[in-house]
C-alpha cells in the first residue's frame, strides 16, 4: 500500500507499508481519484506540522467487502462524513486502503470520476444553505471566488435566491458568471456597499457567505446587510486567525454569525444534486495529475490557496 504524507514546510514523502489488519466493518478499496483542496495545501505549507495523509474525499473501487454491503468492482465515494459514529476518517491519497463502510457511499454511474471528489464540498454547502433558511428572491452576498463559494452560489440559484459574488479578479468573476451568477462586483474597481445597495434596490442583502481561507478583512461587509441579516462562515485553513470586522454594524443591525464545519447528514443529497446536474463542478477542476506526480503538483501550486480543486489519479 502506497500513500503520500505532507509533513509541512513544503515537504512530501511517499510511504510503502503493508496493509494493517482492519475491522470487520472495513472494505478494501482501490483508490481511483483523490482531491487536493486548500486544507491539504495548508497542511503542505504550515510550519512544524505533524505528517498527515492528505485528501478527505475520494472515489474508489471496492476490492473486497466482508460485510457484503458493497460488491467487488463497485465504484464508491469515500467521504469525510460518516453515516454514523464520530471517528475521524483517514487521508485518502493512497493507491489502496481499508476504509470503514461508515464512510463509503454508493455512486450513480452518471457522475464522472473527477467530479466525485467535490461531493463533500457540496454537502457542506447544503448544510450552510439549510442554516441560512433562504427564501426565494432573497439576495445573498458570496464574498470571494472559491470552490465552496461557487458551489454555494449555484445552490442559491437552485433555491431561487439571488447571489451577488464579490472578488477583485475579473477572470474569477467571469467563471462565476459562466456558472450562472448574474450579479458580480469587482471590489478593486467598484464601491461594494454602493453596488449591493443598487442591486437590491436599497434593501441590502439578507445574508453574507464568507470563505475565511480567501478573506483579508470583513470591515465593510456587515454594512451591506439588511436588519437581522445572517453571516455564514466556512473554512479556516490559512494561518491567519484574526480578521477585521465592523462590529458596530453587526450590533446595530442585529446580525447573527454562525459557522459550518462539515457536510454531515447531507452526503446523499449532494450525490443527488450532482447526479441531476443541478450543480456543475467540472469547471472547478484545476490540475489533474498521476499518483507519482504529487510532489510536482504541490511544488507547482507553490503553497498558494486555490480557487479550483486539484485531482490525483491514484492508480496511474
Amino acid at each position: 500500500m502506497n500513500y503520500w504524507i505532507f509533513e509541512g514546510d513544503r515537504r512530501v514523502r511517499q510511504e510503502n507499508r503493508e496493509a494493517e489488519s482492519s475491522g470487520t466493518d472495513c472494505a478494501k478499496v482501490k483508490m481511483i481519484r483523490a482531491a487536493i483542496d486548500n486544507g491539504d495545501i495548508y497542511a503542505y505549507t504550515r510550519s512544524k506540522a505533524e505528517g498527515t495523509v492528505p485528501s478527505t474525499c475520494a472515489a474508489g473501487l471496492i476490492s473486497l467487502c466482508p460485510t457484503g454491503e458493497f460488491k467487488s468492482g463497485q465504484r464508491v465515494l469515500l467521504s469525510s462524513s460518516a453515516k454514523r459514529g464520530e471517528s475521524a476518517p483517514m487521508g485518502y491519497l493512497r493507491d489502496y486502503a481499508d476504509v470503514s463502510t461508515d464512510y463509503i457511499y454508493e455512486l450513480p454511474d452518471v457522475i464522472a470520476d473527477n467530479d466525485v471528489v467535490f461531493i463533500d464540498c457540496i454537502a457542506k454547502a447544503c448544510n450552510l444553505i439549510d442554516k441560512l433558511e433562504i427564501k426565494p428572491a432573497q439576495t445573498v452576498i458570496v464574498n470571494g471566488v472559491s470552490v465552496i463559494n461557487l458551489i454555494i452560489a449555484q445552490l442559491l440559484r437552485y433555491h431561487q435566491a439571488l447571489p451577488i459574488m464579490i472578488d477583485s479578479d475579473d477572470d474569477k468573476l467571469g467563471l462565476a458568471q459562466d456558472l450562472g451568477v448574474d450579479f458580480v462586483i469587482n471590489s478593486s474597481q467598484e464601491n461594494v456597499p454602493y453596488m449591493v445597495k443598487s442591486f437590491t434596490s436599497g434593501k441590502m442583502a439578507s445574508a453574507l457567505v464568507v470563505d475565511l481561507d480567501i478573506l483579508s478583512d470583513m470591515d465593510e461587509l456587515p454594512y451591506c446587510l439588511a436588519m437581522g441579516g445572517k453571516i455564514a462562515l466556512v473554512n479556516a485553513n490559512s494561518a491567519l486567525k484574526c480578521y477585521k470586522i465592523d462590529f458596530i454594524n453587526v450590533l446595530n443591525k442585529e446580525l447573527s454569525i454562525f459557522g459550518i464545519k462539515d457536510g454531515d447528514g447531507k452526503v446523499a443529497m449532494a450525490i443527488n444534486l450532482l447526479a441531476m446536474n443541478k450543480i456543475k463542478v467540472s469547471p472547478l477542476i484545476g490540475e489533474v495529475v498521476g499518483f507519482a506526480e504529487v510532489p510536482d503538483l504541490m511544488e507547482k501550486l507553490g503553497g498558494d490557496l486555490s480557487f479550483k480543486m486539484s485531482v490525483v489519479k491514484c492508480n496511474s
